[in-house]
């Protein structure tokens, strides 16, 4: 079969063969061997790479898939070039890996491309620093996967009594992921809640309901980005339940532990 995929895994075998995690539609997250992806002649070298986002042809043999052939389409072999910038798309194409299906359509009517997303996603955080900052960029990720993962946040208004804003104040309950304007909360809810500044609120619903090419395209204060970027996290983390050891390093090295 022939498909669009985006490479978010990579393990070599011997001296000139691997084993790549193609991210498609079509299958999920599917794990295939290119033989001699690693000559320097071979015709898989640069659609092998880490996050190259190629035109791929696969033979199903029992249980593994195997590239006969493929053509690239995009590449951001540029994301290596910056320390920051590749922990990040690593531990964007960690989640996808864990949170993807194998041997299950990812597409469908009404719903987004998972492949464009990354492409889009790595894409952003190629370019990052030019318009927006790599938290801007991975609040975004967070947040909009969780929308195509199911777990999108009640954004639309409050939950409670259905307003849309309140001059008190809104309160995003992060456990919930639900709103709760000021003149509704009370005791009863629990788990944490975040008093929202109005242009996170905006951003976040501006990455949640905007259309996918849309999504990333937000400019906030750098208050509002730090209050997204924790809320964002703090989200997704819960929602998938565990953790990344590449977002582990992505904090380290912008703290800079490293």
């Amino acid at each position: 079969m022939t498909c669009d995929g985006i490479v978010v895994g990579r393990r070599d075998i011997g001296e000139n063969s691997c084993f790549i995690d193609i991210l498609t539609d079509e299958l999920g997250v599917v794990e295939a061997t290119a033989h001699g992806a690693s000559k320097i002649n071979s015709s898989l070298l640069s659609s092998a790479a880490l996050f190259s986002y190629s035109t791929f042809c696969l033979n199903k043999n029992k249980l593994r898939y195997t590239i006969n052939s493929a053509k690239p389409r995009f590449s951001f072999h540029e994301i290596g070039a910056d320390i920051e910038k590749l922990a990040l798309a690593s531990y964007f194409a960690q989640a996808v890996k864990f949170c993807t299906p194998s041997e299950q359509e990812q597409i469908g009517e009404g719903r987004d491309s998972l492949v464009r997303f990354f492409a889009i996603a790595l894409y952003e955080t190629l370019h990052a620093g030019e318009t927006r900052s790599l938290e801007a960029v991975k609040a975004a990720f967070e947040l909009r996967y969780s929308v195509i993962l199911g777990f999108a946040p009640n954004l639309v208004a409050c939950h409670n009594c259905g307003h849309y804003e309140c001059g008190r104040g809104m309160y995003f309950l992060t456990r919930k992921s639900k709103l709760v304007c000021a003149d509704c909360l009370n005791p009863e809810f629990e788990g944490e809640r975040v008093l929202l500044l109005p242009e996170t609120l905006f951003a976040m619903r501006s990455v949640v309901f905007s259309p996918l090419e849309r999504c990333f395209k937000f400019s906030v204060s750098a208050n509002a980005e730090k209050q997204l970027a924790e809320i964002a996290e703090d989200c997704f983390l819960y929602r998938t339940e565990r953790s990344f050891t590449a977002l582990k390093y992505y904090k380290d090295l912008t703290k800079g532990e490293i």
